[in-house]
């Protein structure tokens, strides 16, 4: 860009021209001592647009790749469906071959081991299966009425909750008065103990999955910030010694003409303030996009440019943070919060509610013979009931401090504040009138009809040591609820107040 300066044409005065020459000596040796930090400006910038920041973003996309990672992992460990987790399984298998083509060799190497553990995983549900198979032929060999309850409880008992230990009493119980009846009941109790070591088998391999997937998506969030940490340092040492001579040149300037001082102030000065706080507010974390004024010089205004892009970059690593912490607390299918956001606001409510002496209550709700519906109408049906569930318990936790929850499976929960009971009945009562008039239809046109459980746990929260026993409260108001016919509520006040249920 042509200076402005080369129109002045000053007359052939000796005071003009030692001005001038004086003039033209200090720009000299401005210039050269500027010139090569705004150069090196210009190529952080150039470096920043065609290296840095492709880079970062590729972190947070291989970040989002792995939290969906985590995602099917979860899948194979909590579905009861086959199908289910051979989807997932390949679903995981093609974002991990994707950073082989992606060249990203170590992340494939490290996610690899995932995919090792839901394939195994996958074997052991597979035997856990055939292991329920001999359990349930055995049973139906038995006329025993005793061993018809325990078939009914374990049908009723998700594959992943079969343990040992709630089993074996209720074995011990049963009589065998034969010795056909004994060698059934070993049998049975070595099928189940083979179920219930797979189980553990299976939590310990998805608490090491878990752990591997955390500890790479923490190596890329933490690679991430080291880059954009220092492009800043970077940018905010060369725009300082900047500033810094050209305050010099100014001061120099003044001495000389107040002209040149008034046309340094607007095409020099300006932008470089311009820049410094565009600099200051991407290290507040202003939410706002920084755009800087058009400059006249190109060193400037490439100085300008790179704040410009440099703030566009970190409010897009901001998003993508934001979306990674929301995929992080919320359920993929409902929208809910999922099963670890909500042990996070049961535990910061109930603490919250401890110090205010205060009542804190927990709703846990279960969509009836939700397996029924599900062979009925279809798994993608099935969905859609869970989906528009979430969408009347949305409505029910707007308060600062509440939370509605896909707790696992087809079971969901609510956190409430400030509620007494003739509140908490009569919004338990509202949630199961309003999913009861709900109505669905498949493709069909063949309405699917459905109706909810509920339990419900109130007490102050000065009288229970963890938030867990409110929740297991709740737990034990909706298994009563279901004992009792479901499509009813159940409330439960601790040992203050036995459960009542409300039809």
């Amino acid at each position: 860009m042509t200076s402005p300066y080369r129109q002045f044409h000053p007359r052939l005065s000796t005071t003009l021209s030692l001005v001038v020459c004086a003039l033209l000596l200090f720009m000299g040796v401005i210039s050269w001592l500027v010139v090569p930090l705004l150069s090196g400006i210009d190529q952080s910038s150039g470096q920043t647009r065609e290296r840095y920041m492709p880079s970062i973003l590729d972190h947070q996309r291989n970040a989002l790749k792995v939290e969906k990672i985590s995602g099917y992992l979860n899948t194979v460990y909590w579905a009861q469906d086959p199908d289910a987790e051979r989807r997932a399984r390949l679903q995981a298998q093609v974002l991990i071959q994707s950073f082989m083509l992606e060249e990203t060799f170590a992340l494939a190497g490290r996610t690899a081991e995932t995919l090792d553990i839901i394939k195994r995983l996958m074997e052991l549900r597979e035997r856990q299966r055939r292991q329920m198979e001999q359990v349930a032929l055995l049973l139906g060999q038995s006329g025993s009425p005793a061993l018809a309850g325990l078939g009914r409880r374990l049908l009723l008992t998700p594959l992943r909750e079969v343990r040992w230990p709630p089993f074996a009493p209720l074995l011990a119980a049963i009589p065998a008065p034969d010795d056909e009846d004994r060698i059934r009941l070993q049998r049975l109790a070595r099928h189940l103990q083979q179920v219930s070591i797979l189980n553990s088998q299976a939590d310990q391999l998805l608490e090491r999955g878990q752990a591997q997937l955390q500890q790479v998506a923490g190596a890329l969030t933490t690679d991430a910030a080291l880059r954009v940490q220092q492009l800043t340092e970077d940018i905010g040492r060369d725009a300082g010694a900047v500033a810094r001579y050209t305050y010099l040149l100014i001061g120099v300037v003044t001495l000389i003409s107040v002209l040149l001082f008034g046309a340094l102030h607007r095409f020099v000065l300006r932008p470089l303030q311009a820049s410094l706080q565009g600099l200051r507010a991407i290290e507040q974390d202003h939410n706002d996009h920084v755009r800087l004024p058009p400059v006249l010089f190109s060193e400037l205004n490439t100085i300008c440019r790179a704040v410009e892009d440099y703030s566009a970059m970190t409010r897009e690593l901001r998003q993508l943070n934001e979306e990674l912490q929301q995929l992080s607390h919320q359920d993929g299918l409902t929208g809910l919060a999922n099963r670890r956001h909500f042990d996070q606001v049961l535990h910061d409510a109930f603490n919250r509610a401890r110090r205010h002496h205060a009542r804190l209550a927990v709703v846990m709700l279960d969509i009836d013979h939700f397996k029924r519906l599900n062979d009925t109408f279809g798994h993608l049906n099935g969905d859609e009931c869970l989906r528009a569930l979430a969408r009347v318990l949305k409505d029910y936790a707007l308060r600062s401090g509440e939370v509605a929850a896909r707790y696992g499976g087809e079971e969901f929960a609510l956190v409430l504040t400030d509620v007494n009971r003739q509140q908490l009945v009569r919004l338990c009562e509202q949630i199961r009138q309003q999913v009861a008039a709900l109505q669905l239809v498949d493709a069909a046109g063949q309405a699917m009809p459905f109706t909810v459980s509920l339990g419900a746990a109130l007490l102050p929260a000065a009288a229970l040591e963890q938030e867990c026993a409110l929740l297991q409260l709740a737990d034990q108001a909706l298994y009563r609820a279901k004992q009792e016919g479901r499509n009813r509520v159940v409330l439960s006040e601790g040992e203050t107040r036995p459960a009542e249920a409300l039809a």
